[in-house]
């Protein structure tokens, strides 16, 4: 079998399933950093047997505050890769496209099909902003309660935490997939 003899079109090809692998392993990671905020920390976490404890969290003011200054930098990040993802596997796909012969065009669907679930992660910005919004208003609100507003978060960043799961599972991994599949096949083929 030769040896791949890579060309400025194989970095474009391997652009897409780039982008995809940072979208899922930033997916990933905030999972790690959002589960912190639900778990007890203090001398209070380490009295188990006590059921009158009250083990102290961090979803009240720290998660809103800390929202308010992820969403921005982080937004704009995962954005910008998302749209990177489906702008360059369209492009791969056309590439791939515009050679027209049956292999390529069998494996332009690959990317195809990986970018509109890479803008699928975009489709979820609905449902995952109004949980956000929740977080990020009630630290502004200084009248409420700290447990109050403790309770509210968590359950607001809970609801985040299932939106954030269905869409990992939903587009992110399979655009992941698609994108090494077209990858895969197209260093075969061209």
């Amino acid at each position: 079998m030769p040896a791949l003899n890579p060309s400025g079109s194989h970095l474009g090809l391997i652009l897409p399933l780039c982008t995809s692998s940072a979208t899922v392993g930033m997916s990933l990671l905030q999972y790690p950093l959002f589960f912190a905020f639900l778990q007890p920390y203090g001398s209070n976490s380490t009295a188990k047997s006590d059921k009158t404890a009250n083990p102290e969290k961090i979803s009240g003011l720290a998660l809103s505050r800390f929202w308010s200054a992820f969403l921005a930098p982080a937004g704009s990040l995962i954005a910008g890769v998302a749209l990177t993802s489906t702008a360059s596997g369209i492009l791969a796909s056309r590439w791939l496209q515009s050679h027209t012969t049956l292999e390529t065009t069998a494996v332009s669907k690959w990317y195809a099909y990986g970018a509109v679930l890479a803008l699928g992660h975009l489709a979820f910005v609905p449902m995952v902003a109004g949980p956000i919004w929740k977080i990020t208003e009630a630290g502004k609100s200084s009248d409420e309660a700290a447990s109050k507003l403790e309770a509210g978060n968590e359950g607001a960043l809970r609801t985040w935490l299932g939106w954030h799961t269905a869409r990992t599972l939903l587009v992110d991994i399979p655009a992941l997939w698609c994108f090494a599949e077209g990858a895969a096949l197209s260093f075969w083929v061209i």
